[in-house]
């Protein structure tokens, strides 16, 4: 892959660790973006910070791709993906490597010849169908990313350590392409690695993400405090096991087991979960692609998810009755 044209769709947290690292290391980079986001990005540029530097760059930002990238990063919440669609469709050819970054369990793993239960999910994933269709699997690289990172501003990033990604392709095949794409990431100083089954490195992100994040809204809690507090931990060690019982059924491995997730969580020190910060900004939570579409999965299975469910119900009611305590304050 010489000179690959890379654009990378969301800006947010993720998204823009991602573009500001990859300009830092030299790869050309697009952006696609909207609103506050798209007008700072112009005016002012992609700023990120971390370890004590800043560093400021200025990709091409635009609000709809021009034409076809070689490489299309996906680093939007699930949800937002549907309307995201008629944005990237123009940077999508026939050889265009598509890694979304997302939480969750991915629509790509519902689509095609999918195993009924996670078919059955697929309504939730993908409501209109449409990503399927204009996102065929073949050309999917699954991605799991770990990056400490925060958007306090439009167009503004903080990252307190290094971004690592894992990739695998969606579908058997040669990894030619993705060894070339890790290749690249490395350069640019992203930890990047090609995952043995990619499969298991999502469910054992999903499981962390499930565990942590309806968590962290309802105690406003960080990585570190709920997996040390003994009451949290005994939460999060519970809701590991549900996801990783959905995992086991559903025939993915390898799973770590929930006392060595915990562990992971715990290092990750005073970092505020992706929902929390969601919670607090008064966005759209992901719920449906961390925590919905498994307890889903595990009816379909006949996996029992009570802890996750309530988490769920609490995260839920929490959302809707904090206008309520605004008001009344």
């Amino acid at each position: 892959m010489t000179t690959p044209r890379i654009c990378v769709a969301g800006i947010g947290a993720i998204g823009g660790t991602l573009a500001a690292t990859l300009a830092r290391g030299g790869a050309p980079v697009s952006l696609i973006a909207r609103g506050e986001t798209l007008s700072h990005l112009r005016a002012h540029g992609l700023t990120l910070t971390g370890a004590g530097q800043a560093y400021t760059c200025r990709p091409d930002a635009a609000e709809r791709a021009s034409g076809p990238a070689d490489i299309l990063f996906l680093a939007v919440k699930s949800h937002q993906l549907p309307s995201l669609l008629p944005a990237i469709l123009p940077a999508v050819g026939p050889e265009t490597l598509i890694v979304p970054v997302v939480n969750g369990i991915p629509w790509w793993m519902t689509a095609g010849d999918a195993p009924p239960a996670f078919r059955a999910i697929a309504p939730l994933l993908d409501p209109t169908g449409r990503l399927a269709i204009h996102l065929p699997t073949r050309q999917i690289a699954g991605c799991v990313a770990y990056a400490f990172s925060a958007s306090p501003a439009p167009g503004r990033v903080h990252s307190l350590r290094p971004m690592r990604l894992m990739l695998g392709p969606a579908t058997s095949g040669p990894h030619a392409r993705l060894d070339q794409l890790a290749d690249l990431l490395r350069a640019c100083g992203i930890d990047a690695c090609i995952a043995d089954t990619i499969r298991g490195e999502i469910w054992t992100k999903l499981a962390g993400n499930v565990a942590s994040n309806p968590l962290s809204v309802i105690t406003g809690a960080t990585l570190a405090a709920m997996a040390t507090t003994p009451a949290t931990r005994a939460i999060v060690h519970a809701t590991l096991n549900e996801a990783i019982a959905v995992g086991t059924a559903c025939g993915i491995p390898p799973l770590k087991p929930a006392g060595a997730i915990c562990d992971i969580m715990a290092a990750a020190g005073a970092h505020e979960t992706s929902m929390l910060q969601d919670f607090r900004a008064g966005r759209t939570l992901e719920t449906v692609a961390i925590g919905d579409a498994l307890v889903a999965l595990a009816a379909h299975l006949g996996v029992p998810t009570p802890v996750t469910a309530t988490l769920l119900g609490l995260v839920t009611f929490q959302c809707t009755s904090l206008p309520v305590k605004e008001q009344t304050s």
